[in-house]
């Protein structure tokens, strides 16, 4: 519940916190099978292990008993052409209620659970020039949208999860984003080079206005209840924000 991005709690975790994550287990109190047979081949030679010391079904000296990953409220960076680091990714991976398997995933399929997001590197933002730091391109982004009140509300409102008034005043809305780029320039970065912006706060709109609706996390026209997304999709805001950036779905852009 803290929003204050300079508060020791913020994000939910003190400052020393560290949570500890091992190999979750199924009903019948067997360990998920967090490895492939191939992948657990490679790792058990390439670590000097015996044949099947990566099984989960071993009743004695199961390696899974006593290996977990520890996670603090900095990033954990994993180098996953390490064995160990690797290990430790799929133990993350496994725990999908707690942990995002990457950024598309949270914003796809959002859970009230997830707690934390693993971040590939290579889906990071690698068009800024080469000597430019993550606030310098902050900035640079910033500048273009500091008087487009509209997207700085959707900003905010997707780093800290609560929502803005419509009639926020756009001073307000430039500082609060300033905080929100100063705590994590890496998130404002994600958010600001998303090619569904400017779709999604023209939604952010519609909703204001009335013309399209929540029920839960999920979007519908109120004109003929009409979910925003695909037969099969649960209309999240990335999904809707998706749907309308179809071609085959420009009639419903335009008439919002």
């Amino acid at each position: 519940m803290i929003t204050n991005p300079k508060h020791v709690l913020y994000g939910g975790m003190a400052e020393n916190a560290v949570r500890v994550f091992g190999v979750p287990k199924l009903s019948s109190g067997s360990y998920v099978n967090v490895l492939t047979n191939q992948e657990k081949t490679c790792i058990e030679e390439a670590l000097g292990l015996e044949v099947n010391a990566l099984s989960i079904y071993k009743k004695q000296d199961n390696f899974w008993d006593n290996f977990n990953v520890r996670l603090t409220k900095q990033d954990t960076v994993l180098n996953l052409s390490r064995p160990e680091d690797y290990l430790k990714y799929k133990v993350l991976l496994a725990n999908k209620n707690i942990i995002a398997s990457s950024i598309q995933e949270l914003e796809d399929h959002p859970k009230a659970s997830y707690q934390f997001v693993i971040i590939n590197e290579q889906d990071e933002t690698k068009k800024a020039k080469q000597n430019m730091s993550n606030i310098q391109r902050c900035y640079k982004e910033f500048g273009k949208i500091e008087d487009d009140a509209a997207t700085l509300r959707l900003i905010i409102e997707t780093i800290t999860g609560r929502a803005t008034a419509a009639n926020t005043k756009l001073d307000w809305l430039q500082t609060k984003v300033n905080e929100l780029i100063q705590a994590d320039s890496k998130m404002f970065l994600k958010i600001v080079s998303d090619e569904l912006l400017p779709t999604k706060v023209l939604m952010k709109k519609a909703i204001d206005a009335g013309h399209i609706a929540y029920r839960g996390d999920q979007l519908y026209l109120r004109d003929g209840n009409q979910p925003l997304c695909e037969y099969n999709e649960v209309p999240t805001l990335n999904i809707a924000a998706k749907f309308l950036s179809n071609p085959k779905h420009q009639d419903i852009l335009f008439s919002l």
